[in-house]
This record gives C-alpha cells, structure tokens and sequence, in this order.
C-alpha cells in the first residue's frame, strides 16, 4: 500500500510561519478539498507544537508532547492523501532527534520537509525582538548578536533533514519578499510546496501582521522592563501595552519586513561574512544558482547611516507618559522596582533602574546614568607594550585625519587615561565606578560638560595617587586641571580616539563602555623587546599580575611578560572580533604602505593612495631593530622563543 506523504513544515521562526499557520487553520476545508489534511491533532495557537521532536526545557512540564508512535498512527488513517504538520520549535531539534524523527515518522509517511530561510542579519534582528517581547531577553543585542550569528548556520539546520530524508524531499525557501511567488509567502508556499495557485474564491487571505514587532524605542523600553519586572502577568501587561505604543506610533512594527535596524551596518555586513559560504553552498545546491546567491536584498553599505538602539531620554519619557495614561497603577508597580534595584549589583539591572528613572520616577529621586553616547562610543585607541611602537603609529595617524586631543606628553601618550586609568586598583573598582571614569575621559576629550560633584571626587582620587617614577606628579596635576578645563567642543564626525601602550590591560572595561571602539594592538618583536629599556608596565605595573609569579626584572620576564600579554591579546579575537587589529611594528617598518593600507582599512579612513604613499615613505626602522642578535638567547625558556617564532618574528 502506498504511503500518504507527510509535508513537516519546520519553519524557522521569524520566516513568516504564525501568517502560515493561520493561513493553514482559516482554510482547512479548503486545503482539504485538495486532498490536504491540516489536522487538529497536536496543535497549539493552530501550530502543531505538541508534536515536535524538540521540546524547550520551560515547555517540558507546561505542555504535552506527543510521541510519533502516538500520532502517526492515527494521521495515517486520516481521509485526505496528503498531511501537511507546521511547528517553528521542530527546526531546533538536536541532530540526533531530528534523525530519529524522520527514521520514525517514514515508517507511516512519505515525508517531505519544508524549511524558509531567513537572511542572517535580519532573522538574528526579528528573533531578538521576539524574545524582548516574550520577556526572557535582557541583554543587549550588541553583546549577543555574534553567538546568534553561529546559531544561524544553515548548513548545520539543514544537514540532519537533508541525511535523513530521500533526495528532493527537502524543500528550502529563501524568506524574502522579492522571491516569494507573486509576492506573498501564503502563495509561495503552496505554489512551490503543492504546486497549488491559490484562488481568492476558496481561500481565506487576511491581511494584517499576526506577529508584529515593537519599535525600537519600545523594543529597548521593554528590554530594561525584563531587567526589573519578572512577574509574569505584569511583564506581559508592560507587552499589550508597547506593542499598542508601537502601532500607534511607528507603522513600519506591524508590516511585515522591518525597516529598523538593530544591529550597525558594520555589525550586519560581520554576520554576512560569517555566513557567505553556507549561504553558497545552499543556493548552488537547492536552487541551481550557480552565482550562489541565496538572497537578492542588498547588502548594507559602510557609507548608511544609522540611529543605534540607545533609548532616549525623550523617548523614554513618551513611553512612560503613555504607559501611565493606560495603566497607572502598572507605572508605580515599575516605580518600586527601581527604587529597589537602582544599586543593584548586577550592571543590566541597576542600570535599567537608573535610567527609567529619570521618566519614571520624580527628578529629585532620579539617578544619574553615565553611559557612553553612541556617537563617542567609537574611538581609535592604541596601546601595546612599552617601546613597541605606538608613538610611530600615532604619528602617521594623525597624518591619515585621526584626531588625538586631550593632554599629551612627549611620547604622545593621552595624560588625561593615564591620570584616571594607569593603576593598579582599578581592577578592583565596580562596574559603576569604571562607567564614570570612561564617561569622564569621554566627556573631556569630545564635549567639555562641567563635572558633578560626584565625577570631581573620583578625578581628585585619582589626582592623588602617586604614579612615579613613571608619571611625575606635577604630569598628574597638570593633566587634572587641564581635564577640567577642558574646552566646549563637539568633534562627533571625525575620527578620534588616544594612545596609552597599557590601555590593553584594560580592554574588556573599554570594550564595555566603549562598544564600537577600534582597538591597535601595536606588536614588536619580543626577543627586541625584551632587551628594551622600556619595562615601566612590567616593573612598576602589571608583571605580577601577568606573570602571576614574583620575578626578578631582566630580559628573562620581559619576554615572558611579551608571551603572556600576546596571548592575552589573542583571547580577545574572538571578544572584538573586527574591531581589534594586531599591528606588526616590524612589518611596518619593512612594508610600510602595506600595513598603513590595513590599517586605514581597519579605521575606515578615507584618504587617496598618493596621500597613504606619501605617509609611508616617512617611515623609518629604528636603530634598535634587531638588537637580540648581538645578545646571548640561550637565557631564555625555548617554549617562550618558539611563541615569538608563532607570531611571525625573526628570531635567528
């Protein structure tokens, strides 16, 4: 006897599959006049869920899942030749359930499985909206997007499916309105999964979003609410009436494809390199694209401007107002929260608390917030050991248009950081005490704003502490009274950014408070550096801390001081990502146009090839270059040697 053939749409979430499902349950007799059956059997919120082979951990004990051996029996006997089943959780399966499910289900079916498939940029955007509504998201999705991207490998998704089933069974769809027949995924899908035109006489095409989304000031409003409100109902209730806010005010949250970004054209262009390859191979294998494009969108260019996520001050307090109109006694149950949370431990907490406060709360009982602006949140900052380098590459910097303000010494080393950040009890200071710090710098290197009592008492702290021999202490007055004078001035839309060789000690609190910063990891060869003069970060700083041991100064714990801090550096690659460039001095000095044209491209400058020629052909190798050869090696731990050898140094 032949077998019915079973069509498991997995969806994936995000692809249009609420419209879908709806569709399906509006138009059952329709479907089943053509010998389709979309049974009730399994369904929740018209989406066979309970019938999934993946069950969510929160989901195990609130819904009841199903077992093939169950309900294929019995959909098997169903009139129709045909069974269409369509759950969004069944494209999460684990590869091995995934497996054993197809296996399973091909006993009693002939299964064809249909996936659409989203652009990776653009789902990772849909999916963090989704979960800000759903309440559990309370992380930015700045801080999470590049975790989001490997989950999104389509390659992966589709390899359990595609083993598992017989060829051709598998039917991929690109989600994308160009691509859709006749514009519309209802027709797409039954024209390309049942080769069905659909006639508007016998089926039922509403229109409408079922899924909107919030905007995405209301979309950052909600997440700060997830931070402090967990209560179920109340968080829900803050949902209802966001999403009322976002319809009301912002028309593009209930069509269809969003023309908000949450992530920067930077951040989107990152995720579509990262899945360029999967997205060929699907395109010249399940679609016959021999150029292996999967989606025909344009890309976003570097030159598109874009507003960022931060919320308001503005914003927020138009939320607040109508949530207040709407709902007042919700507005005070969110009052009580931030009272209660705004010195909380926890960053994301206390922060949320502080900031709604200013809307929520009366101005006397709100907090201040120091949170860098996204338009200073992207310098160019240099660092590196001491002598490697950073004082040449400043300088031809400055030659490309980058601006390096603030107080500068001889070395060109920005006394303003040095003053707030070069020490060690700074590792030791919270979350909070370094987020004014930054907003401090911030403050005086792009605007100039009088200082609160409260930042003036952590600048004289910081005045006070002595940092010599290697910052006199008239360096350190001098930097404090010219960071308070510091002029009125807005320097928005130009490169800027400082040069501080230890700023790398203090990468994972910059890259915090300075979200899209550039970071220059300066290198010099470590068997040069190790015979320097320069060891001031090693003797006086952070040798015990890196070397974790005490040690004798010497050339010996220089260079394992270079190793550790190297592989350090190396650790944060997958952190930055493209925002950290590990700049070879010598490379530098031996092709200097080559590594100035890496990097310009790093920083995105703008500047022609005569004027990047004309600033390489002031660079000069140093006298001191290659100095270990006259030195005696055999001092030093081999494994340590070898490591400089991996970096791509001479060490012969």
């Amino acid at each position: 006897m032949m077998k019915k053939k079973l069509y498991v749409h997995i969806g994936m979430g995000k692809t249009g599959t609420t419209a879908l499902q709806n569709f399906f349950w509006d138009n059952r007799k329709a479907l089943s006049s053509l010998d389709i059956c979309y049974p009730r059997l399994g369904t929740m919120s018209n989406a066979h869920h309970l019938l999934s082979p993946h069950i969510p951990r929160f989901l195990e004990d609130e819904w009841d899942f199903q077992k093939v051996e169950d309900w294929a029996p019995k959909l098997a006997d169903c009139t129709e030749g045909s069974v269409l089943l369509s759950s969004e959780l069944m494209a999460w399966a684990e590869e091995s359930k995934a497996r054993r499910f197809c296996a399973q289900v091909s006993a009693w079916f002939d299964v064809h499985v249909v996936v659409y498939l989203r652009r990776q940029d653009n789902i990772i955007m849909a999916s963090y909206n989704q979960q800000i509504k759903a309440g559990p998201q309370k992380r930015r999705i700045d801080l999470i997007y590049r975790k989001q991207s490997e989950r999104f490998d389509y390659l992966k998704v589709l390899a359990p499916w595609a083993d598992s089933l017989e060829p051709g069974r598998l039917i991929v769809r690109p989600y994308e309105r160009e691509q859709f027949h006749k514009g519309d995924i209802r027709r797409d899908f039954m024209y390309h999964v049942f080769r069905q035109e659909i006639e508007e006489e016998s089926f039922s095409l509403k229109k409408g979003n079922s899924n909107p989304r919030l905007s995405l000031a209301a979309g950052e409003y909600k997440r700060m609410v997830n931070t402090l409100v967990t209560e179920p109902k109340k968080n829900d209730r803050f949902n209802q009436l966001l999403m009322q806010f976002s319809a009301e005010k912002d028309q593009s949250s209930t069509s269809y494809f969003s023309s908000q970004s949450l992530l920067s054209p930077a951040q989107r262009r990152e995720v579509l390199d990262a899945s360029r390859h999967a997205n060929e191979v699907i395109a010249k294998e399940y679609f016959g694209r021999p150029d292996g494009r999967l989606f025909y969108e344009d890309e976003p260019s570097g030159d598109e401007s874009w507003p960022g996520i931060d919320l308001s001050r503005e914003d927020a307090e138009e939320i607040t107002a109508y949530i207040k109109g709407q709902d007042a006694k919700l507005m005070r149950h969110l009052a009580s929260k931030i009272t209660a949370h705004k010195d909380d431990l926890a960053y994301q907490i206390r922060h949320s608390a502080r900031f709604l406060s200013h809307s929520v709360l009366s101005a006397a009982q709100a907090v201040p917030v120091y949170r860098i602006a996204r338009e200073d949140a992207s310098p160019i900052v240099i660092g590196g050991l001491g002598g490697s380098g950073t004082r040449l590459v400043v300088t031809l910097l400055r030659k490309m248009g980058v601006h390096f303000g603030g107080e500068l010494n001889e070395s060109l080393d920005n006394l303003w950081f040095t003053l707030l950040f070069l020490r060690r009890s700074l590792l030791l200071k919270s979350d909070d005490e370094v987020e004014k710090l930054c907003w401090l710098f911030a403050n005086g290197m792009r605007h100039g704003v009088e200082l609160s009592d409260e930042l003036r008492s952590l600048l004289d702290e910081a005045s006070a502490l002595d940092r010599g021999p290697v910052v006199p202490f008239e360096h350190l007055q001098r930097a404090r009274d010219t960071l308070l004078r510091s002029p009125t001035h807005d320097r928005r839309h130009e490169h800027w950014g400082w040069k501080e060789p230890n700023s790398h000690i203090l990468l994972p609190h910059l890259d915090r408070c300075f979200p899209e910063m550039k970071y220059v990891y300066v290198v010099r060869n470590g068997l040069d550096m190790a015979f320097s003069d320069n060891q001031n970060q090693l003797k006086y700083f952070w040798g015990e801390l890196m070397l974790d041991q005490p040690f004798e100064p010497g050339p010996e714990a220089a260079l394992r001081y270079w190793v550790a801090s190297h592989k350090r550096m190396q650790g944060f690659r997958k952190r930055m990502g493209h925002r950290l460039h590990f700049l070879s001095f010598d490379r530098l000095c031996a092709d200097p146009e080559g590594e100035l044209e890496a990097l310009r491209e790093f920083a995105a400058i703008q500047i022609s090839k005569k004027e990047l020629s004309e600033i390489a052909d002031s660079v000069r190798a140093p006298a001191t270059a290659g100095r270990f050869r006259s030195e005696d090696l055999s001092r030093f731990d081999p494994a340590d040697v070898d490591f400089v050898r991996h970096m791509g140094f001479d060490v012969d």
